[in-house]
């Protein structure tokens, strides 16, 4: 069974939403929020589709401010109940945002996780190694999508517990398939980042292509594909 920890469901259209939830191979989907807007799609497709979950979360982006944490909070506190992650959050250098302000609401938001006690799902891009100092003073489950830092980085947020949510894109990506390789098998989890990163070049992504990421990792572990699902489905839980 096929479990995506980080999808973006909100921007798919509704026919490949009932899709997924039709699909027999997959067994659950955290769809991700960015913004508060965000936030309200996916808990409305959590009370919907029963393979799909709520990650509520404020990502690196012009609209996320300190006023707008408020609202999102607020969001949260109501609908806590509904809520299985914190995320998509995290820091971004690339974007032309203040960083002083990404680490203010990251922080918020780490500590909504520990209050919540449900996991934080962490992108990071060009701010991998002030990701990692961050979470040293958080006691959250950690799951970071899409890590792309250097390996030295990956070794440490191992050491610190975080798990880490392999792509698809894992199919041509010798980044991804070294972490498979160095990472103990207890860390790994599964994710699309729907619609994007599909491992097809002519398709956009969704959660089934998980498959393809199930094919690469059981080749590295040299296990079936049925145990690599068993050991990814164990480590979700």
């Amino acid at each position: 069974m096929i479990i995506d920890v980080h999808a973006h469901l909100d921007f798919l259209p509704k026919e490949k939403i009932e899709e997924i939830q039709k699909d027999k191979n997959v067994k659950l989907v955290i769809s991700n929020s960015v913004n508060l807007e965000s936030c309200k799609k996916n808990i409305i497709l959590s009370k919907k589709f029963s393979k799909i979950k709520l990650g509520a979360g404020l990502y690196p982006e012009k609209k996320n401010t300190l006023k707008e944490y408020k609202k999102f909070e607020e969001f949260v506190n109501q609908n806590k109940k509904k809520i299985i992650a914190i995320g998509e959050i995290g820091l971004d250098s690339t974007e032309d945002l203040d960083f002083k302000t990404q680490i203010k609401l990251f922080k918020n938001q780490l500590k909504l996780a520990e209050k919540l006690k449900v996991p934080a799902i962490i992108h990071t891009r060009k701010a991998e190694k002030e990701v990692i100092e961050i979470l040293r003073d958080y006691k959250c489950k950690k799951i970071l999508h899409c890590f792309s830092g250097k390996l030295k980085l990956v070794k440490q947020a191992d050491k610190q517990g975080c798990y880490f949510s392999i792509p698809t894109n894992i199919v041509r990506s010798e980044h991804f398939q070294k972490m498979i390789e160095i990472l103990p098998k207890e860390k790994i989890l599964t994710e699309t980042d729907s619609p994007y990163l599909s491992p097809y070049k002519d398709k956009k992504n969704k959660p089934a292509f998980i498959k393809e990421s199930i094919k690469v990792i059981s080749k590295i572990w040299k296990k079936t594909t049925l145990q690599t699902e068993k050991q990814i489905e164990k480590n979700f839980k």
